[in-house]
């Protein structure tokens, strides 16, 4: 259903098409209107896209310690990803494939933060900041992310971010991976989930 917005829009507003993608996800609240329930989903978007804090939502959207506490009860509920789920099958029929993958690629980056609060640490080049694992379908949708603090063991994030795809997505049947990822990582999806791991070289 379609909701008028009084407000000035910005950017990273939901257009119509994609809240009626998004309005049957959304759990079930009383006393919030769908207007409200939208009007959330867009305070998250800006602050994701804009980098913004929580306390630097513009005065337009609802108040930030509603919008804060709305984002981390989608994070618990699992939301965000109920909604990545639907957009990945949605952007895969559209181009006449099947609707979930059976191949996934799996890549990771270390990324520098500057925030004291964040957990973080070093890598094995030096970069102080967090790493970020992605898993994505070979026409680049999202299919599961995991980000840790840099000095934690490749490993550990490698295989927890290509078990939650699989969780997800268990038509999954083989996957690649850069050189990075052979040894723990490739004998862990052979042996124990019976899934081809190919190592690219480039």
């Amino acid at each position: 259903m379609i909701v008028e917005n009084k407000r000035k829009a910005y950017e990273t507003d939901l257009t119509d098409s994609q809240w009626e993608i998004i309005e049957p996800l959304m759990w079930k609240s009383g006393n919030k209107s769908k207007l409200e329930k939208r009007e959330l989903i867009n305070a998250v978007l800006y602050v994701v896209d804009s980098g913004c804090k929580w306390r630097q939502l513009p005065h337009d959207f609802p108040p930030y310690t509603t919008v804060s506490n709305f984002y981390y009860k989608a994070v618990r509920e699992g939301l965000w990803e109920k909604i990545l789920k639907v957009t990945v099958i949605k952007t895969r029929t559209e181009a006449g494939k099947s609707s979930e993958p059976s191949y996934a690629l799996i890549d990771s980056q270390s990324v520098k933060t500057v925030y004291s609060s964040d957990k973080r640490g070093y890598d094995g080049e030096k970069t102080k900041g967090r790493k970020r694992h992605i898993v994505t379908d070979i026409m680049g949708n999202l299919l599961a992310v995991h980000v840790h603090a840099a000095n934690i063991h490749d490993t550990k994030g490698e295989v927890y971010t290509f078990e939650k795809a699989l969780y997800h997505y268990p038509s999954i049947e083989a996957g690649c991976a850069d050189e990075g990822y052979r040894g723990t990582f490739k004998n862990t999806f052979e042996i124990f989930h019976n899934i081809r791991i190919d190592i690219s070289k480039q």
